[in-house]
């Protein structure tokens, strides 16, 4: 007579079994006191370095890059270790299997395995995943829809940590936000943001800079988006950002006036991107884009902040984003802000394996 076993959940996968596993897809994922509590353990384990070592002991971590890393793959690799969990690293079409993501297709192209058996056979390898993938550049409503990694998130039964997607990076946002903590106190309330967009020869997505939004108008920051009127963010994204800024003490503004922007600045963050006009014209955006040189981060505009902290999320082209002047001088605070990935990636692993 045959016998079955029953199936039990993951340990790792902890989850209400009414909402599923525990993803990771946006900064507004969390609850304030989540969000508060996961901020200032990242900071935390910046200042203890033994915290949390080998909690995580016989957890493993799949990780899989659609697209290239630096950071994200060594802080995330990194925070594993540290936790005491194996990781495993993928990068489909570089020693694992091209992925089909189109529900329905036909599939004799290069594509050999669907998102589907990718992803179900990974979550019942490990106890979560770190994906990154990829914003299409031509499809708006699919990029601000997230298409990619919610497919990921719905055909995963352990926890989804995003590493960057075409609309959201949650762990730059988080690594941010204790970053912040550290250098500006616990409650961020009516200091002053600026986000800038700056000069770049691509036209880059817009997953850090709608997250360095959202992120600095929940801990109640007051935010001025510097940007050329060519290069305005999604609106509905600042009308968003600006009600969650009002409902936890801050603001919201734009300006397309960057040295105003930056007066009495708390924090400047250089970040450039595509904005909605790299789909709708390419040619415009790259004519737009090239002819604003001039929003280059100089040592002249961050002495006009209050002493500000310059911070990019990196890689950063030297020189086209920001003078070495900058990078190099009493401003910079670029090089802790890229640490705090670890740290941060930490207080993530640990809140979605509930440690």
């Amino acid at each position: 007579m045959s016998t079955s076993t029953p199936t039990t959940p993951s340990p790792s996968s902890p989850s209400d079994p009414t909402t599923g596993p525990r993803h990771v897809l946006r900064v507004d994922a969390f609850p304030d006191a989540t969000w508060d509590a996961l901020r200032r353990a990242a900071v935390a384990h910046r200042h203890d370095g033994p915290r949390g070592a080998d909690a995580a002991t016989g957890q493993s971590l799949g990780l899989v890059f659609l697209n290239p890393s630096l950071r994200t793959r060594a802080s995330m690799e990194g925070a594993a270790a540290h936790l005491g969990a194996h990781h495993t690293t993928l990068v489909p079409g570089d020693g694992s299997w091209g992925l089909e993501w189109e529900d329905g297709a036909v599939m004799d192209g290069d594509a050999a395995e669907h998102v589907t058996e990718a992803i179900g056979v990974l979550s019942r390898y490990h106890d979560a995943l770190g994906v990154r993938v990829f914003a299409s550049g031509t499809d708006y409503d699919a990029d601000k829809r997230d298409t990619l990694i919610r497919t990921v998130a719905d055909r995963a039964s352990v926890p989804v940590i995003n590493l960057e997607s075409a609309w959201a990076h949650p762990c730059q946002g988080l690594s941010d936000a204790a970053l912040l903590t550290e250098r500006l106190g616990d409650d961020l309330t009516g200091t002053k943001f600026v986000l800038s967009w700056a000069p770049h020869p691509k036209p880059l997505p817009m997953a850090v800079p709608n997250t360095a939004l959202r992120t600095a108008a929940r801990c109640g920051m007051d935010v001025t988006v510097a940007r050329p009127d060519t290069h305005a963010l999604d609106p509905a994204l600042i009308a968003e950002a600006r009600s969650t800024a009002e409902a936890h003490g801050g603001s919201v503004t734009a300006s397309s006036d960057q040295a105003a922007a930056a007066e009495d600045a708390d924090v400047v963050y250089a970040k450039s991107w595509g904005g909605p006009l790299m789909y709708e014209d390419p040619a415009q955006e790259a004519e737009a884009r090239t002819a604003r040189a001039d929003w280059r981060i100089t040592e002249v505009l961050m002495e006009r902040t209050r002493d500000g902290a310059f911070l990019h999320c990196l890689p950063v082209r030297r020189n086209v984003v920001a003078d070495d002047a900058v990078l190099d001088g009493p401003h910079a605070a670029h090089l802790d802000q890229a640490e705090y990935r670890l740290h941060a990636q930490k207080a993530l692993l640990e809140h979605v394996w509930n440690l």
